[in-house]
């Protein structure tokens, strides 16, 4: 009797092994989606921390003196590479690049920093703000806040103007400021107030008289997009007059005279009982500035406008300074009324403020390291947060849109 022996195990056929490749390949489809999963919220996070980080060692550099530095990052360029695993012995023992049975993922990032230098920094950094930032305050940034960080003074009310300097040489304060825009935020925070635009007319013409047969429909139309309309003047002859977009202040009508308004309109010398006040930036033109130390009534807010480079000085006075530095001279000080160092954190008490440690701090929402000290702001300062995040908008909506091109450092970065 034969012995019948054992069938061999067959080999997976051809098709077997195109099958197993396209499900692999279907397989790989679905990484493209799952690199961004697992890499787009982490940039976007690092991102945000930096930027903080950065911005906070800039005040800190600025509250010793020192050079503010900004590196942008305009581009990240992130590649997923996709391999393959094992190869398949085809029929007589050749291989073949068929057969894909392992698949890995890499992620190879491309960094391009740009350092900000030259015009971009004389622009966005020294020219004083423009009234257009109080649409921030629409935003969701609070309004006496926003005053707080951004004006020298309204009306000629002084918001602690020395602190803008590195170096001051005597020391200020803003008590009378600081009563007048939280007065303005307790009426804004009631539904009291609001930021809006309205359109005037220039009381002098912008050209003489013209004959109105010589009008015609395409002259409206072109004056209207330039800002100018044809107005019959006093004399009953058609002119030119230029029209402005202007920023107003309205007061709701039980707002009016309430407690709050009035001491508001007394805190900066204005008409009590109106129903808005115009917005005007002192450097704008025409601006008629209010005499300095006169108290008269109007209907007119003049802003006294920072540059961004004076609105992070001033808020570089929240930063607290340790005492080595101060006793050795490291940190600028400004000698007080009693002849010891001023301190110059009490300009933006309850705003903003910065806390200094030898070792890092484990509560910290942004930390920088800096001569030897952490400096930082905790988790649950939420007022101090939320300055660092209005900064950070301000100083998007300053930047120039044709930016001086720099020297720009691209990193491959491998794994």
């Amino acid at each position: 009797m034969g012995v019948q022996g054992r069938k061999p195990p067959s080999r997976p056929g051809f098709l077997q092994w195109v099958a197993l490749i396209a499900a692999s390949m279907a397989a790989s489809g679905c990484l493209g989606p799952a690199a961004i999963r697992s890499t787009r919220m982490r940039y976007n996070e690092v991102v945000r921390a930096t930027n903080d980080e950065q911005l906070l060692m800039n005040l800190v550099r600025l509250r010793y003196a020192d050079s503010p530095i900004f590196i942008d990052l305009p581009n990240i360029t992130s590649q997923f590479e996709v391999a393959g695993g094992t190869t398949y012995p085809g029929p007589g023992g050749a291989q073949t690049n068929f057969g894909i049975v392992g698949l890995s993922g890499h992620d190879t990032p491309t960094l391009s920093y740009h350092p900000r230098q030259g015009r971009a920094v004389a622009k966005s950094l020294l020219n004083p703000l423009s009234t257009d930032l109080f649409s921030v305050v629409n935003a969701g940034a609070r309004v006496d806040q926003l005053f707080w960080m951004t004006l020298n003074d309204i009306n000629d009310v002084p918001n602690a103007f020395r602190a803008t300097t590195l170096v001051p040489k005597v020391p200020d304060e803003n008590s009378l400021f600081l009563r007048g825009v939280q007065l303005l935020e307790a009426i804004d925070d009631q539904g009291g107030v609001e930021l809006g635009y309205s359109t005037s007319e220039s009381d002098d013409t912008a050209s003489g008289p013209i004959p109105e047969g010589l009008v015609q429909g395409s002259d409206l139309l072109g004056a209207a997009k330039d800002g100018y309309a044809f107005r019959t003047n006093q004399d009953g002859r058609l002119a030119l007059y230029k029209r402005e977009k202007d920023l107003i202040l309205k007061v709701r009508p039980r707002f009016t005279h309430s407690p709050e308004m009035e001491e508001l309109a007394q805190i900066f010398h204005l008409t009590p009982g109106l129903s808005h006040y115009k917005i005007k930036s002192e450097l704008q033109p025409n601006a008629e500035r209010s005499p300095l130390g006169t108290y008269g009534a109007g209907d007119t807010i003049y802003l006294n406008l920072r540059s961004i480079l004076q609105v992070m000085t001033f808020l570089s006075k929240g930063v607290c300074v340790p005492e080595e530095h101060v006793r050795d001279g490291e940190a600028p000080t400004t000698p007080g009324p009693d002849g010891r160092p001023f301190n110059w954190t009490g300009v933006t008490t309850g705003n903003f403020f910065v806390a200094s440690q030898k070792h890092r701090p484990h509560d910290a929402e942004v930390a920088v390291h800096y001569r030897g000290y952490w400096f930082f702001i905790p988790r649950d300062d939420v007022t101090s947060r939320s300055v660092l995040a209005v900064l950070e908008i301000i100083l998007s909506l300053q930047e120039s849109d044709e930016k001086t091109a720099g020297p720009v450092l691209t990193l491959p970065i491998g794994g």
